[in-house]
């Protein structure tokens, strides 16, 4: 038996806004330390893959390919020791991360449908009273202003139904009606991917750059961003190695939890044994 990964709980007033409101903001989660290595390791990045693409083609966004295979830092980040409690809370012991991606913003309209659920098209789930089924995770490496394309919020939206009519753009004054969240180096925000948001636009003169992990459950398809080519990047405990993918041996798709645990049919037969028992026994 493995022993359960020492996981506190978060606060029980981040608890309640999560579940009324659908996102979290988490100032200062990465120090500053870091921060600068995430900052040195993106440069490098957008160094390798992108300064070409965007001097030569002008896109709304650019988007690091595998991201956790160009440096051992973005791995680090996936399992950050201080978000874990987050991820627990937010989705479940058997949380796994599901895709990540660098993406930069230059100045100009926004790349995003408005007021959107990132879950619009998503079958098979109640997403009004699935609170816990799938959030993302934006990392900011350096300080955004106000108009430098930040993330907007409609709180309580995730408890709308999937049919529900998206509000119109311009029903929507987004500074009066909606949360903005103007992040500094080292922040990070959390949301229920139900929950309608946005990226503004990006008025300013200098690119938005940030980090996006979404996560989700164990049995959720994961894509193949979201878990490095290097093995060894990837920390040895039990709820790292799930986040990863890498589930316990011997545990059902279904049961998997970052540590080793009966299974729920062992428990049953179990049960109806020891069953069998007493009732021979009173007979």
């Amino acid at each position: 038996m493995i022993a359960a990964p020492e996981v506190r709980e978060i606060r029980k007033a981040e608890q309640i806004q999560f579940e009324n409101q659908g996102y979290l903001y988490l100032p200062q989660l990465m120090n500053p330390a870091l921060t600068s290595r995430v900052k040195a390791a993106y440069q490098r990045a957008q160094d390798d893959q992108l300064a070409l693409q965007m001097a030569s083609e002008k896109r709304a966004h650019y988007d690091v390919s595998q991201l956790l295979d160009t440096d051992p830092v973005f791995s680090e980040l996936a399992v950050l020791p201080d978000l874990l409690p987050y991820l627990v809370a937010t989705v479940g012991d058997d949380v796994q991360l599901v895709q990540a991606s660098a993406r930069l913003f230059p100045p100009g309209k926004t790349f995003t449908a408005p007021w959107h659920s990132d879950m619009a098209n998503t079958l098979g789930i109640d997403l009004a009273h699935s609170a816990h089924f799938h959030i993302k995770v934006h990392f900011y490496f350096e300080d955004l202003q106000p108009n430098q394309g930040c993330l907007a919020f409609l709180p309580g939206t995730h408890r709308l139904p999937r049919e529900k009519e998206r509000p119109r753009p311009q029903d929507i004054d987004a500074h009066r009606d909606s949360v903005i969240i103007v992040p500094k180096a080292g922040d990070a925000v959390l949301f229920n991917t139900h929950c309608l948001h946005m990226c503004l636009d990006n008025t300013s003169t200098a690119d938005r750059r940030t980090l996006i992990y979404a996560y989700s459950h164990f049995w959720v398809k994961q894509q193949s961003n979201a878990y490095p080519a290097n093995e060894s990047w990837i920390p040895s405990d039990p709820l790292a190695r799930q986040i990863f993918g890498l589930g316990a041996e011997g545990v059902e798709f279904f049961d998997q939890r970052p540590w080793v645990q009966p299974r729920p049919s062992a428990i049953k037969n179990l049960r109806q044994r020891l069953g069998k028992r007493i009732l021979g026994r009173v007979s």
